[in-house]
């Protein structure tokens, strides 16, 4: 939270006032709205009073807000906000603070975020207040796991599992979700039906030899999670009753544990498709518990159905982007290339971000980088087209600007209503030089033998489709023996809160700082410089470095 302003004021004032106007300070409920864009965090009197900041403190030292939230629920803090900026989804989260007097406090934050149309971040909208006496409550309940508390168990989960989007998610909501009371789940494992076998989707906890048996098993094999899917009945044993059942498992357990088995179908639309397993390390399940994970198998279910779907389309995509890109890169003693592609932050979208090279004739290497307008299975299609097309035009020994003007003229003759920005560069080692041609698109960044490096202000023209008459510059810049080209898309240096310009600098001082042996320039520029929850799109990086 360092930098950020802080209104401690008794009222919000502005937008933020309005958006947390009416908060009802009298039950100790107090009002928060952060402001990415602008960098600021507004608090109201309440709000202050439950995080144990005054006014000025918040004004002069917001950091000590950050420096008084215990050190081991700082993780879960940070990654709750992950999810809430790269998921446009609401929050609910409990941590720890240490107010200036030593009082360890539990805290309770809910609210969620608000965008503008076209998805930036504005605000995040929430509230605070003091949670003790729902940690009390529950710490009371532990010893009873009925009533209040089952109803608090299913509200919880339900929450969680609705957020979750992935298998991974619903995996780790089962194991973190204190389902047994004042048992624990020790390991979690979810199958389902894969033409006559168990496929094992996700797991927590089991041991390796466990692990390898499920793996292995078939649907007619008599264990528990295939008698569970075949049967579409729970099972619930102790230990003991787990090995007089499924003698087979003596070879992979203990002889003796205090576990308790429970292995629930995961039913929908009238199907038994899976089950899941759980571990406890408190024995086997009472009567109510039992009732509580059977009336919960069936959010269960329809949490894992929709997270298989989201994985299957996140695999289809990211493969679909994968095949269209060049398989490997034209290496050449004068030049040795390397190339990264980064699908973006919501995995089910098909972007049209690419790059491309192809060997030329007298000792040239193409180089192209480009980017169909949207994120969609229209884009990749089109994305597709135009590399081929722009492909075959090199290859049929047109110059670059003749090339690029003609995909220019080829994507408006498609009737997309898509167009495309592209910057295509021509090395050529043998005349120390480059020819680069620019399309709407960014221009290149060098890093020369000596360690200079600048983005090279090239001439550009239009994007590609719209103006297929116009015809775009082309330029030629030094490229000595040791120098490094870098080529990207807008992904790698835009972000939601800041200009493109922040971006463009940040790269070319991580360039001159960066690793020599290009693959590992690649990663390293990948990872340093973009930021997955400042940007969600997908992003194409292209490098290029001349022998000496």
């Amino acid at each position: 939270m360092s930098g950020m302003e802080v209104d401690g004021g008794g009222g919000l004032g502005d937008g933020a006032g309005t958006a947390v106007a009416g908060v009802p300070a009298l039950v100790g409920i107090g009002g928060v709205v952060w402001e990415p864009p602008a960098g600021r965090l507004h608090c109201d009197a309440t709000a202050l009073a439950v995080l144990g900041m005054t006014r000025e403190e918040c004004e002069r030292h917001p950091e000590l807000l950050a420096a008084r939230v215990l050190a081991q629920d700082m993780p879960r803090l940070f990654a709750e906000a992950r999810r809430v900026l790269a998921r446009r989804t609401a929050f609910s989260v409990y941590f720890r603070i240490r107010h200036s007097d030593g009082d360890i406090r539990w805290t309770h934050a809910q609210g969620r975020t608000v965008r503008a149309a076209d998805g930036e971040l504005l605000r995040v909208v929430g509230v605070v207040r003091d949670a003790r006496p729902d940690v009390e409550a529950r710490e009371s309940q532990v010893a009873d796991p009925t009533g209040a508390r089952h109803a608090d168990m299913v509200q919880q989960l339900t929450t969680t599992l609705t957020q979750a989007a992935t298998v991974e998610e619903v995996t780790e909501a089962l194991v973190r979700a204190g389902l047994l009371g004042p048992a624990t789940v020790k390991s979690v494992a979810i199958c389902c039906e894969d033409h006559g076998h168990v496929l094992l989707l996700a797991f927590r906890g089991f041991p390796a030899s466990v692990v390898r048996a499920l793996r292995m098993s078939r649907l007619e094999d008599s264990l528990p999670l295939s008698e569970t899917i075949r049967t579409g009945r729970p099972v619930f044993l102790d230990h003991a009753g787990l090995l007089d059942h499924y003698p087979q498992l003596r070879s992979l357990l203990p002889a003796h544990d205090s576990a308790g088995y429970a292995m629930l179908p995961l039913t929908a639309e009238g199907r038994t498709f899976g089950a899941v397993g759980l571990v406890s390390e408190g024995g086997g399940f009472s009567p109510q518990v039992r009732t509580l994970l059977l009336a919960l198998s069936g959010t269960i279910a329809q949490s894992l159905q929709r997270a298989l779907l989201y994985d299957r389309t996140r695999e289809m995509a990211a493969g679909l982007q994968t095949s269209m890109l060049p398989a490997k890169l034209p290496q050449t003693p004068a030049l040795t290339l390397a190339a990264r592609y980064r699908p973006a932050p919501f995995a089910h979208e098909v972007g049209g971000d690419w790059y491309d090279a192809l060997r030329l004739s007298r000792g040239r290497t193409a180089l192209v980088i480009g980017d169909v307008q949207g994120h969609d299975v229209h884009a990749a299609a089109v994305m597709g087209q135009l590399r081929t097309a722009l492909r075959a035009y090199l290859a049929e020994g047109h110059s670059a600007q003749a090339a690029l003007s003609r995909a220019g003229r080829f994507l408006a003759e498609l009737g997309t209503d898509r167009f495309a920005t592209c910057t295509l560069a021509v090395l050529d080692p043998a005349a120390g030089e480059a020819e680069i041609v620019r399309a709407g698109h960014l221009g290149p960044l060098v890093r020369h033998a000596d360690g200079r490096c600048a983005w090279y202000p090239v001439p550009g023209g239009m994007p590609l489709g719209p103006f297929p008459e116009e015809e775009c510059p082309s330029t030629r810049i030094p490229f000595e023996a040791g120098a490094t080209m870098v080529l990207c898309t807008d992904g790698l240096v835009e972000s939601r809160t800041d200009d493109i310009l922040v971006g463009k600098t940040a790269l070319l001082r991580c360039l001159a700082s960066a690793p020599a042996p290009l693959e590992t320039l690649a990663d390293h520029l990948l990872t340093a410089v973009a930021d997955p929850a400042g940007n969600a799109d997908d992003i194409a990086l292209l490098l290029a470095h001349r022998a000496r």
